[in-house]
């Protein structure tokens, strides 16, 4: 029987909750990340929703349809930082990619048999209680949504 990890990424802030998932990743451990909408990225809501809305407006003048395509859904927005964090060249990486499960909110009916036995695991984060006094960050489902992540998937 498999032992998960299970995370929960609600109000933890976005790229340090993924250096440390993608490290525990690399140690072997299979992670499952709950709550993936919840998550905050740090900054201004403008300069946030400027700086992924200049990002889907790159493409190649000769074929468009080429890419680059960027993810709008949060579970595969996560995915792909967590991606960018490891070594995806060599195959220690690839495995670890396969070791991390993400879900937009709960773990769905279908999944549940999956996961015999989760162990609830905590990332401690000292900087929400900072953030929170500013009030300068957003969550990931609000960056989403502003690029085009329509909301029907949390239905399914």
């Amino acid at each position: 029987m498999h032992e998960y990890l299970l995370l929960d990424a609600k109000d933890k802030i976005l790229g340090r909750f993924c250096s440390q998932v993608a490290k525990k990743a690399l140690l072997g451990e299979k992670i499952v990340i709950i709550n993936a909408k919840d998550a905050i990225i740090s900054g201004t809501k403008r300069n946030i929703h400027e700086k992924y809305l200049e990002k889907l407006n790159i493409s190649t003048a000769t074929n468009p349809r080429r890419g680059p395509f960027w993810p709008r859904r949060p579970d595969t927005f996560m995915r792909n930082i967590i991606k960018k964090m490891l070594p995806t060249k060599k195959i220690r990486g690839k495995e670890a990619l396969k070791r991390v499960h993400i879900y937009i909110g709960g773990i769905p009916d279908r999944f549940q048999k999956r996961y015999q036995t989760l162990v609830p695991t905590d990332i401690p984060d000292s900087e929400k209680k900072r953030l929170s006094y500013y009030n300068k960050f957003i969550t990931l489902e609000n960056l989403c949504t502003r690029i085009g992540w329509n909301k029907l998937e949390i239905e399914a």
